[in-house]
């Protein structure tokens, strides 16, 4: 099973990653480098997209358009967006500030709906390798 986590805040990160980690046991867990480009490059089994406003908006309905097998948690301060999950099919919109149980919650009851939940997919570092691909490349497109 594997997660893509879509976060700016490392300890928010960390509270996630620990979370799938705990509910799932065997998840690869990567986070989007949000380094400006959004690349949609396969559907994982769950997406957390934890971005504020219109940018958290963008990237769960690209999500829920491109992979509607991903089961995406949406998080954000807005409870305006509810009703945007809700007409988008989200799994699950959580408004900040969240408890831990809250997410906790959440993500073990995603993971109970995911078919791949007793399957390991090994994609550790994904966007590290992808990334050091590129700069290969261009390395060598310049001797």
């Amino acid at each position: 099973m594997d997660a893509i986590v879509y976060t700016r805040d490392d300890n928010e990160y960390s509270l996630i990653k620990t979370t799938l980690e705990n509910e799932a046991g065997l998840i690869d867990v990567d986070r989007h480098p949000l380094n400006g480009y959004k690349r949609y490059d396969h559907g994982y089994d769950v997406a957390v997209v934890a971005l504020k406003g219109a940018e958290g908006m963008e990237v769960m309905l690209e999500y829920a358009s491109r992979f509607p097998d991903t089961n995406v948690i949406w998080i954000t301060e807005d409870p305006f967006f509810a009703g945007i999950a809700i007409r988008n099919h989200i799994y699950d919109f959580i408004e900040r500030p969240y408890s831990k149980e809250r997410l906790k919650h959440s993500i073990h009851d995603v993971i109970e709906r995911c078919p791949n939940r007793n399957r390991w997919v090994f994609r550790s570092d994904y966007y590290e390798r992808q990334e050091e691909n590129g700069r290969k490349a261009r390395r060598d497109s310049n001797h």
